[in-house]
């Protein structure tokens, strides 16, 4: 996966289509492949110091979300949000009579919903996982 990338190649995003769907500014060209999957993050600006010692701990990454790779072009890719939510549970009880002492209840999972990215931005960067 993404053998050729190296390591001052970086992957940011490019556009936003909506908030489930990012494109990534690369490609086959690049190793990327159908299926890879990338966090994608924001790096805030102000270093952060450890009150105590005073030496920097970095810069915070604010995790966007995660997507996997749905399309890819040669110097671009596509990614989907790959989170997801329960859509919970469904309970319907017969209301009364014959019915409720045949039917009883029925439990019904609702299909899971895609989780958007957490407002994704032109230039928030991935990395692989």
């Amino acid at each position: 996966m993404m053998s050729e990338l190296n390591q001052n190649s970086q992957i940011v995003v490019v556009r936003v289509i909506d908030d489930l769907t990012l494109v990534l500014n690369k490609g086959s060209e690049h190793g990327i492949s159908k299926g890879d999957t990338f966090l994608v993050y924001y790096v805030e600006p102000e270093e952060i110091k450890d009150p105590v010692t005073g030496e920097s701990l970095g810069n915070l990454e604010i995790v966007r979300g995660s997507g996997s790779v749905v399309h890819v072009q040669p110097k671009m890719c596509t990614i989907k949000s790959n989170r997801t939510e329960s859509g919970g549970r469904i309970i319907r009880r017969a209301s009364s009579g014959a019915l409720a002492a045949i039917m009883g209840e029925t439990i019904e999972h609702p299909e899971k919903q895609a989780v958007p990215f957490d407002y994704p931005q032109v230039g928030d960067i991935a990395k692989p996982v």
